[in-house]
């Protein structure tokens, strides 16, 4: 019989009481385990010279952001890419200690995220980053990464480190009857919020590329597909704050549980369309990959060109390509 595959609590334990401690003894000096927290209201960003503005590319892909983030990066560059994480506003990590399978929880069960977030860098505005305000997030510019994610969990012969911006999204807000429209103006605007203080810290730092996983989707938070890829595309191609700004952004979704359990539910639906033929052949997808089929459709030339056709927009928008 194949090994049994471990727990998350048992990985994270692990980490907790080997990986995180280990690092921080012997690698503070390159990778600091400490965070800034970042108040939006305060890092408006300034719009970009038209001669210096960036032309804005994008690409869709199923994979683990944090592994898309560290495989992309040039190792001949120093240039890191951050990752956008949503993040649990009143504990650091959530429970990455328990099983939950949140991306916040994995990548603290694989990395030594919960003790930068839980540990203020010199100059910080708080004592603590807990817990974050509602217009904030928080910046950990070096997050080791030590071991694969939740499919095996396999510990790396070598390190890798990346920024992490942490922001909590809205969670579970109230829909329409249609499941696929916020109900209350006010959360959909508070979402736009959460986005816009994402890009702020990435603007901050000097970050022209971006990584963003499934930040405010799926069920721990529930915001529409379509609302939230709307949210993006506006604000990195509508938002006069960051247009030119961003070089090249990637979405990058995964099924919390690694590309095994995706396949594995692929095979289950596609068990259940043979016996009964009577599902439709979206709810084959699992659920990453349908969101991501929005965010694609959404970002597609031809879609933004044709909301290009509102009054509003700035022209230098429409540089927008696919990667």
């Amino acid at each position: 019989m194949p090994p049994s595959k471990p727990k998350p609590s048992e990985i994270a334990a692990e980490a907790k009481k080997s990986y995180i401690p280990y690092i921080r003894e012997n690698f503070s000096g390159e990778w600091p385990p400490t965070s800034f927290l970042c108040h939006s209201d305060s890092m408006i960003a300034t719009p970009r010279p038209k001669d210096d503005m960036l032309h804005c590319r994008f690409a869709f892909f199923e994979s683990d952001p944090v592994d898309f983030a560290l495989n992309w990066m040039d190792p001949s560059d120093t240039t890191a890419i951050p990752v956008i994480m949503p993040a649990n506003d009143k504990r650091a990590g959530g429970d990455w200690e328990a099983g939950v399978m949140s991306p916040e929880e994995c990548l603290c069960r694989r990395s030594n995220l919960h003790a930068t977030l839980t540990t203020p860098a010199a100059g910080n505005s708080a004592p603590s980053n807990f817990p974050i305000p509602s217009r904030a997030g928080i910046y950990s510019e070096k997050v080791v990464v030590f071991r694969n994610g939740p499919d095996k969990y396999e510990p790396w012969q070598e390190y890798k480190a990346l920024p992490i911006i942490s922001v909590c999204p809205v969670k579970r807000p109230k829909l329409d009857s249609s499941g696929k429209k916020y109900s209350f103006k006010a959360e959909k605007e508070l979402m736009r919020d959460k986005i816009r203080a994402a890009l702020r810290i990435a603007v901050y730092y000097g970050h022209t590329q971006l990584c963003i996983g499934t930040f405010g989707l799926g069920p721990g938070f529930l915001n529409p597909t379509q609302e939230v890829a709307l949210m993006w595309r506006d604000a990195l191609l509508k938002d006069p704050e960051f247009v030119g700004h961003f070089a090249d952004v990637v979405f990058a979704f995964e099924a919390p549980e690694g590309p095994a359990a995706a396949s594995s539910s692929s095979t289950k639906h596609s068990s259940s369309r043979s016996a009964g033929k009577s599902s439709s052949s979206s709810s084959s997808k699992t659920s990453h990959s349908a969101d991501l089929e929005v965010f694609r459709h959404v970002f597609k030339p031809s879609v933004i060109h044709d909301a290009f056709k509102t009054p509003a927009t700035p022209v230098s928008s429409s540089s927008a390509m696919y990667m």
